[in-house]
């Protein structure tokens, strides 16, 4: 281990990280403004939110966001 190195501290190669700070991410991503279909603008915009991880407006799960905007 370097000098001054503790360990349990800042990130772990390999993916490993605090467990504060996980816990900080992950109610981030569960405070992300969760969208309807009609309050989306537009069919392409619906895909690029589903591709940007908001898969609820995928009800069917077949690929494709909001298909009533077509």
């Amino acid at each position: 281990m370097p000098d001054g190195e503790v360990l349990g501290s800042g990130s772990v190669p390999g993916g490993i990280h605090r467990p504060w700070e996980y816990r900080k991410n992950k109610q981030t991503n569960s405070r992300r403004k969760r969208y309807r279909c009609k309050e989306i603008r537009s069919w392409n915009a619906a895909q690029e939110l589903l591709r940007e991880g908001h898969s609820y407006l995928d009800r069917d799960k077949d690929g494709e966001a909001c298909e009533s905007l077509k």
